[in-house]
């Protein structure tokens, strides 16, 4: 009976230990399942363009967008969500909450886990949004040459969330490997359709040396000009690639 007893003993600690180790595991790292299991993506967001430091750009008034030379940019992402068609369906959110500084050359946004599988027509969102700790959904800060041949500044953000849809032709996820997920940022294309000529009639202020500072920046409910040309060049500005290491 005493023999018995510590054997029921035994198999009921050991239940209550392997029950805890897989609450705890809950938690952190998404569980491996039999039918094919998980592969590793790291995401990572970056800016391009012609316009990344580098000044020295002629203004040209027939240009679809003004040539500016941008300083710095920061993206607050709170989000990322990927949906795609396999044999059983990809619809997963991945919550980031980071404000990233594009111009660190490939910054490090976070690691995922994805089922393994073939998926097709992938969409992904990425949303942004204002911060708890007032960083902007979007802040922008760069130069141009006006049209007199001078140097003014500009600055481009908002605090209003916004999303960008980005597509992805297929995925292949194989257990255990490891994929890359480049978010890029072009920055040429922030301004499209707004000429040199147009953002200096947009909202205005004198600095030093007689220069002016140009803004297209929202954060309230007053009418800002050039903005709503801003958000929509954002679904061309944004764009993902997935590739294998």
């Amino acid at each position: 009976m005493r023999q018995t007893s510590f054997k029921q003993y035994f198999i009921a600690l050991l239940a209550l230990l392997v029950l805890t180790s897989c609450e705890k595991d809950d938690i952190s790292v998404a569980p491996v399942v039999d039918q094919g299991g998980y592969g590793n993506l790291s995401y990572f967001a970056k800016a391009s363009g012609a316009g990344v430091k580098r000044m020295g750009a002629k203004a040209d008034n027939t240009m679809s967008s003004a040539a500016v030379e941008w300083t710095s940019a920061s993206i607050y992402v709170e989000k990322i969500a990927f949906v795609g068609k396999s044999e059983s369906l990809l619809d997963t959110t991945i919550l980031v909450g980071k404000n990233i500084n594009i111009f660190n050359a490939d910054a490090l946004a976070g690691i995922i886990q994805l089922p393994t599988g073939s998926y097709k027509d992938v969409k992904v969102k990425l949303f942004a949004r204002k911060s708890e700790k007032s960083e902007m959904a979007f802040s922008l800060k760069g130069a141009f040459v006006n049209a007199k041949g001078g140097i003014d500044s500009v600055r481009v953000g908002s605090s209003f969330p916004f999303e960008a849809n980005l597509e992805v032709t297929d995925i292949e996820i194989n257990p255990s490997d490891k994929y890359n997920v480049t978010f890029t940022f072009n920055l040429d294309k922030v301004l499209t359709g707004i000429s040199t000529e147009l953002l200096q009639t947009a909202r205005s202020y004198a600095t030093t040396n007689n220069k002016r500072l140009y803004v297209i920046w929202k954060g309230g409910s007053d009418e800002e000009p050039f903005y709503d040309q801003v958000i929509e060049n954002w679904q061309t500005v944004a764009s993902v690639v997935v590739t294998k290491e």
